[in-house]
């Protein structure tokens, strides 16, 4: 960062990586004017906030990245910076296909939608949604941020359309439709059925899903 680079813009000076990152996302138009200084952030980064809602935080490693709107919000809610996320390592995108937003962190994102608002995925949890088709995929958007299981030996997302289930002895495994209607009916992960141990697969003309208690079928 290199203060005597600084220009004025309204009441206060905007330079460095920050200014670079401001004029490059679109300035004024879309940031309007500072309302602050640039600051200290954690872990020897900087960070200034913006009229419209908006921030643009750097670090040595990520560089300046702006965090803007309900996905700030949500960030800020969870620690910004200094929480599981870390350091935002993009700028705020659309989401292809179907209507949101989302950025990416060091350790995870934010995925927003007018029907969802704003929630937290990260770890193997993302890495088993991306290849099931993100947002787009059955599962949709997710409804909560990650938690820990009732029992406290894993993690979950919930989705629209499903969720994502996760456990050391487990891995990851997506459960939706008419097997989740069933084993949500049957006490969920704390039911005679526990986590799912695989995603669903076809079987006798229908569809089955292996968990630790047993199986759960289904036909049409």
């Amino acid at each position: 960062m290199n203060p005597a680079a600084a220009r004025p813009i309204g009441a206060f000076e905007v330079g460095g990586a920050i200014e670079v990152e401001y004029d490059a996302a679109g300035g004024p138009g879309v940031f309007g004017d500072p309302t602050g200084p640039e600051l200290d952030a954690a872990k020897g980064g900087r960070f200034q906030e913006f009229e419209r809602n908006a921030s643009i935080y750097w670090n040595a490693v990520d560089g300046a990245h702006p965090v803007t709107g309900f996905i700030r919000d949500k960030w800020r809610a969870l620690g910004a910076e200094n929480g599981g996320l870390g350091y935002p390592v993009t700028g705020e995108s659309s989401t292809p296909g179907k209507p949101g937003r989302y950025s990416h962190f060091q350790h995870g994102s934010i995925y927003w939608s007018v029907g969802t608002a704003a929630h937290q995925i990260g770890g193997v949890i993302r890495d088993k949604w991306a290849p099931v088709g993100w947002e787009n995929s059955p599962l949709g958007f997710p409804i909560t941020d990650e938690g820990s299981t009732s029992q406290g030996d894993g993690r979950f997302n919930l989705f629209e359309g499903g969720a994502i289930y996760w456990s050391k002895s487990t891995g990851s495994n997506v459960i939706w439709g008419a097997i989740r209607d069933q084993w949500v009916a049957a006490g969920g992960e704390t039911g005679r059925y526990g986590l799912p141990k695989g995603d669903e697969y076809d079987y006798e003309g229908g569809k089955a899903q292996d968990f630790q208690g047993g199986k759960i079928t289904w036909q049409p």
